[in-house]
């Protein structure tokens, strides 16, 4: 991967990715003595370390997305979203450069960012399925196989670490009192893959969809490229395909609700955060009601000045109507007609888009209690109390064993970065 413009060589992300973005496993090296870097750069192993000891502490706040944003780079040898440690490589990055600490350490430093490194930075993979902390209310991730592969699953696990399943066993509130919801992200903004959710597997890891034996990436329909908010769904939801909805007259996309996050930070996948729920739209997908819930993350900045839909036109004029357009046009390029909206495509306000969350919630309960016929979806949890389909933390744990080890991504098919151009109906 080249360097980006914004990040000089040794700022570079060690994880890959571009640096607006963020996955489940961004380690980043622990600075000696408290040292800090200013925000918007990545640290360097190889600019700070003064030892081969490799220490990593796990990313908890992606990258600001620069402006200009650069060209999405390729993944190489350095793409994988397993964990990466960087490794002392050089006399100069190790030590030879950088004399003492200190005075002696800032003045090494800034003439490695001036310079642009030594550019011989190596790399360790380790593609064992690592288990990594972010900043998502307790709960872990851990991958299996490799990510943009059929096979690929990313697992849940609890503050104790024991294996869960984040539709089930993630609570739906986050604040019951305060009407805060957990979110589970399944899609960080401005990716393609278009992840999910798994509810016909034990433990409903995270996966990527997949159709007539192809992984599914969103198109780009201009001038959206990905996905413009932070995506995933609420847990102990689900939208019964059984149920014909008072409000839009169809059933149910069997599916648990959608939510897209509208606030300033790139998420992580597998993340869990808080939201505070400002409205909805009702989608119309090939004839199943289909919500997408607008919410922001509690820890954003500007979140306390969010509490309703309107706010968010007022402070974000267009996004709501970007939104439309994306959800009406994201399956054209594949040869499908357009998405449909009830109420016109407008958005209801937030009491009405918490009554549609909590109706979800109440069909949830009937399904995970076996009073409502779920067919293929997977009720395996370890926490429902009453739930029929409780399973031991044993069994939980070979279910995840016996899923491939996690291996280094493989590459992005060229054709997910293009765009399509439509005139608007």
């Amino acid at each position: 991967m080249s360097p980006s413009p914004h990040f000089p060589s040794p700022c570079r992300p060690l994880w890959g990715a571009q640096p607006w973005q963020s996955g489940p496993h961004h380690s980043m090296p622990l600075w000696p003595h408290g040292a800090t870097l200013q925000r918007g750069h990545a640290p360097s192993r190889c600019s700070a370390m003064t030892d081969s000891t490799a220490h990593t502490v796990t990313h908890t706040r992606p990258m600001p997305a620069p402006s200009p944003r650069p060209a999405a780079p390729r993944h190489g040898s350095a793409q994988t979203q397993g964990r990466v440690t960087a490794l002392r490589s050089c006399a100069v990055c190790s030590g030879a450069g950088l004399k003492g600490r200190g005075a002696g350490l800032w003045a090494g430093l800034w003439a490695l960012l001036w310079a642009g490194g030594c550019g011989q930075r190596r790399l360790r993979i380790e593609p064992s399925g690592q288990r990594q902390r972010g900043a998502m209310a307790g709960y872990s991730v851990e991958e299996r196989a490799a990510p943009h592969s059929i096979e690929y699953r990313l697992f849940f696990k609890d503050a104790a670490g024991r294996y869960i399943s984040p539709f089930h066993d993630i609570p739906l509130y986050a604040d019951a009192g305060k009407n805060v919801f957990n979110m589970v992200v399944e899609v960080p903004r401005w990716t393609n893959a278009k992840m999910e959710i798994a509810t016909k597997d034990p433990l409903n890891p995270i996966k990527q969809d997949v159709k007539k034996g192809k992984l599914r990436y969103v198109a780009n329909v201009f001038p959206h490229k990905g996905y413009i908010w932070n995506y995933g769904a609420i847990p102990q939801t689900w939208e019964d395909p059984g149920h014909k909805d008072e409000n839009t007259g169809c059933c149910g996309d069997n599916d648990p609700i959608d939510v897209c996050e509208i606030g300033s930070k790139v998420c992580s996948r597998g993340e869990v955060i808080k939201v505070k729920v400002l409205g909805t739209l009702a989608m119309i997908d090939e004839g199943e009601t289909d919500w997408k819930i607008i919410a922001i993350n509690m820890e954003d900045p500007e979140a306390e000045n969010y509490n309703d839909i309107d706010d968010v036109r007022r402070m974000k004029p267009g996004y709501l109507e970007a939104t439309v357009d994306w959800f009406r046009r994201y399956k054209v390029p594949d040869g499908k007609p357009e998405n449909q909206f009830a109420f016109n495509g407008e958005f209801k306000d937030k009491d009405f888009a918490v009554n549609v969350i909590k109706s979800t919630h109440e069909h949830w309960k009937a399904l995970i209690a076996k009073k409502t016929d779920g067919g293929e979806i997977c009720c395996t949890n370890l926490t429902v109390s009453g739930s029929p389909f409780c399973c031991s933390q044993e069994c939980a744990k070979a279910t995840v064993d016996a899923a491939p080890p996690c291996k280094a991504a493989n590459p992005i098919p060229p054709e997910v970065d293009r765009w399509f151009y439509y005139q608007k109906n």
